[in-house]
């Protein structure tokens, strides 16, 4: 198996509330190269690999590490939260972000969201809950948002976890050695903590 620690996707449409909650996996046939199956399902794939498929997570701590594997996961999951009458014309979408992510990765998002057939994109970094405590402020700015996503990781800790497995990849490419990178971490530690 081979894909980032997944993040947490949640939609929250207007009158609702939170309609689904996923992991952002997405399972790919290696014999037809199609993709099997998204979210939950694939999820249920990870727990039962098979040979022929291949699961990964098109985002990576929260932005997009495989674009067009994103657009497919988010129509997927748009379409599943919207149930089944159809998923009105163009709708517009606010997607709630960590802090740390770059311009260009909120971008590589807007972009994504607009290929799923989004109207309009608004991009927060905030939690969701703090962008829904923002819309009886300004009741006429929100009226036309229908759907907001959340991209976050319930355990931000595994992203550390991903963060530090990084960091020992790039320093065994670059031969340096496991011993030279703990001295390194005790320093910084060391910085950190005074």
């Amino acid at each position: 198996m081979d894909f980032f620690e997944p993040a947490d996707i949640a939609i929250y449409i207007q009158g609702r509330g939170i309609v689904l909650k996923e992991k952002s996996l997405v399972a790919f046939d290696n014999v037809s190269g199609k993709i099997a199956a998204f979210g939950k399902e694939a999820e249920d794939m990870v727990k039962n690999p098979a040979e022929h498929i291949k699961i990964i997570s098109p985002m990576k701590r929260g932005s997009i590490a495989d674009y067009m594997a994103a657009v497919k996961l988010f129509q997927y999951l748009l379409k599943k939260a919207w149930g089944k009458k159809p998923l009105f014309a163009k709708p517009a979408i606010a997607v709630c972000v960590s802090k740390e992510i770059t311009m260009v990765e909120k971008k590589a998002l807007e972009d994504a969201l607009y290929q799923t057939g989004a109207g309009k994109v608004f991009v927060a970094d905030s939690s969701l809950k703090q962008l829904l405590e923002k819309i009886p402020e300004c009741p006429e700015k929100w009226k036309n948002w229908k759907i907001f996503i959340e991209i976050a990781k319930d355990k931000p800790e595994n992203y550390v976890t991903e963060q530090l497995s990084d960091l020992f990849h790039y320093a065994e490419e670059n031969e340096i050695s496991d011993e030279k990178v703990a001295e390194l971490f005790h320093k910084i530690m060391a910085e950190h903590v005074s």
